[in-house]
């Protein structure tokens, strides 16, 4: 009884190993990335721009080409302050994450970012 039990718990840990976050219908989990530059800055709306050293594999050819996400909104900062902090830790850290992006490619700035996991070593 006492290994039917130890071995169940075992099973579930492993099993906790490779779950995934759930992505919103219009976003999908990209990555493993390694972050080489995070920015937040104000450009006529506030503005969070990340650059990973991998090459993405998206349907937008400025996130691929450039290796960039970024998100912005014109009313409210919290937001992409939020995701510059978690990047900027992540990057000083030198962590691996995995960007949430959903399916709208701007022109000049690529695919927006909904969110960030920080990945263990």
């Amino acid at each position: 009884m006492k290994k039917l039990l130890v071995l169940a718990l075992g099973l579930m840990a492993s099993l906790s190993v490779f779950a995934t976050t759930n992505a919103g219908s219009s976003q999908t989990w990209y990555g493993p990335f390694t972050i080489t530059k995070v920015a937040r800055y104000y450009d006529g709306a506030h503005r969070m721009t990340v650059h990973v050293a991998e090459t993405p594999n998206t349907a937008c050819s400025i996130t691929n080409e450039q290796k960039m996400a970024s998100y912005q909104t014109s009313n409210d900062s919290n937001f992409s302050m939020q995701m510059f902090s978690v990047l900027a830790t992540a990057q000083a850290q030198n962590k691996k994450v995995m960007l949430l992006l959903d399916r709208t490619c701007a022109a000049n700035y690529g695919l927006n970012v909904h969110g960030v996991e920080i990945l263990s070593d």
